[in-house]
């Protein structure tokens, strides 16, 4: 642990016993890795104001109530941002804050419902440890001047809130969240810059004599990039009898030049944001559901009608890089990324756009269009990021979001990812000229074979 909590914690003459666990990304897989249950885990939450910081602590499976919060303290906090919470804990890891306040000399206020507990267990500032004691050994190190009030509630009683409404999700929304999010995003003007690479493929696409070995060059210098597509074209996905050992014969021989091209881009944009792994819009989550519908899209693009087939490549990508938005959000604005992620584990009723927009005032597919206009990205790619929930937009290159959203409809199917209505879209199915049992049979063959697509998912998240 932090030297600074256990030189804390032997000044303190304190009694604790240490869990140590494998590494892990959250408090949940932490107590699971332990065996123990998640509501006897703590956690802290930094606030600030005019008048400072406070550390507000409560147990791991409760949800902070701002409004409750502010109206108890008659103040107007906010959440620390991630840049100056690691200048605070700089002995710690990411994300791992001790809910121990006198050792990072900050005032805090403690949740009545830590009244239940008998055993307080909390990390001390790393993903690896848990510290485990008596309650009342936790109140001493708190101290005697400790504040004390009611300000979260468990996350699964958030659900009862929720009657369906909009009035209903804005009440329930607008109670857990901070002002200050909206704010920051209307005031977002610095979208993140195109990655090197990604700028390379764009640049060698709107060359007409370009070719393989161009191509292969640039996917070369990074290996990381080139191993995953290598290992596509070596998977049962294209079924090439032998094995392919270079870039160049996988891109003339088994996956073909624009194939590559808007795989290596999509890839390469993708890996450029990093946001936390778990969570229902965590990077394991991303990925999973980015490479299912990218190959779902593609396959059902095949099937269209002659004159309305889309070329693959372009088709894979749509369905690759549909909710780019949602990694812009977590990989600019982690501490609203946290609530929305936890908002929606706790509420996985609530339609996700709508959540966003209200806690958020903007929603991925938003995010998502903007950041690729701005990076000059084919039309039929913005068009499908913008519109992928919307069964009304037949607009110009309506086909790419329309078979997006098609592909996410029959995913959800099979429990992966989230869709705002249930069912397979029948007018989308007819303009388009597809069957719903060509769907179904296909994606039922995505989820035979997935071994392939599960571990470039896995690979993709790491």
């Amino acid at each position: 642990m932090p030297e600074n909590i256990r030189e804390f914690l032997d000044r303190k003459d304190t009694n604790y016993e240490i869990l140590l666990h494998h590494r892990t990304a959250t408090l949940g897989q932490a107590a699971d890795a332990c065996e123990l249950p998640v509501h006897q885990l703590v956690r802290a939450v930094i606030l600030v104001d005019a008048q400072g910081l406070l550390m507000a602590v409560l147990p791991a499976d409760h949800v902070l109530d701002f409004e409750a919060l502010c109206t108890l303290l008659h103040r107007d906090l906010e959440l620390v941002p991630g840049s100056q919470l690691a200048t605070i804990f700089e002995d710690c890891e990411p994300r791992s804050y001790p809910p121990l306040a006198p050792a990072y000399n900050l005032n805090v206020i403690v949740d009545t419902a830590l009244d239940e507990l008998d055993v307080i267990t909390f990390e001390p500032g790393v993903h690896t440890t848990l510290i485990q004691m008596t309650s009342s050994e936790y109140g001493k190190l708190l101290g005697d001047n400790t504040l004390r009030g009611t300000f979260s509630r468990p996350a699964s009683t958030l659900r009862a809130d929720f009657d369906g409404s909009d009035a209903s999700l804005s009440h329930v929304v607008d109670q857990f969240t901070p002002a200050r999010v909206k704010r920051d995003i209307e005031e977002f003007h610095e979208l993140p810059a195109l990655p090197a690479t990604a700028a390379q493929i764009l640049q060698l696409a709107a060359d007409p004599r370009a070719n393989a070995r161009q191509l292969a060059d640039i996917i070369e210098q990074d290996p990381g990039l080139s191993a995953q597509v290598l290992r596509y074209a070596n998977s049962s996905l294209y079924g090439y009898a032998g094995s392919i050992k270079n870039l160049q014969t996988a891109i003339a021989r088994v996956l073909g030049f624009e194939y590559v091209l808007n795989l290596a881009l999509g890839f390469s944009i993708g890996k450029s944001l990093r946001v936390p792994q778990d969570g229902p819009f965590g990077l394991d989550a991303f990925w999973k559901h980015s490479v299912y519908s990218a190959r779902l899209v593609e396959q059902l693009s095949q099937l269209l009608p002659k004159k309305m087939r889309l070329p693959r490549g372009t088709a894979y990508l749509a369905g690759l890089l549909q909710n780019l938005g949602r990694l812009v959000l977590g990989h600019t604005f982690q501490p609203e990324f946290f609530i929305l992620n936890r908002f929606a584990q706790a509420n996985p009723d609530m339609p996700t756009c709508e959540l966003e927009r209200h806690v958020l005032g903007v929603t991925h597919d938003q995010i998502g269009a903007w950041l690729m206009e701005a990076w000059g990205l084919p039309d039929e790619l913005i068009v499908a990021v913008r519109h992928h929930h919307d069964e009304e937009y037949w607009d110009r290159h309506a086909s790419y979001p329309q078979l997006v959203l098609i592909a996410n409809r029959a995913l959800a199917m099979h429990g992966l990812g989230e869709t705002d209505k249930p069912g397979l879209p029948a007018f989308c199915l007819q303009m388009l000229g597809l069957e719903s049992h060509q769907v179904i049979e296909i994606t039922e063959k995505l989820f035979e074979n997935c071994d392939d697509m599960n571990d470039l998912a896995r690979r993709l998240a790491a």
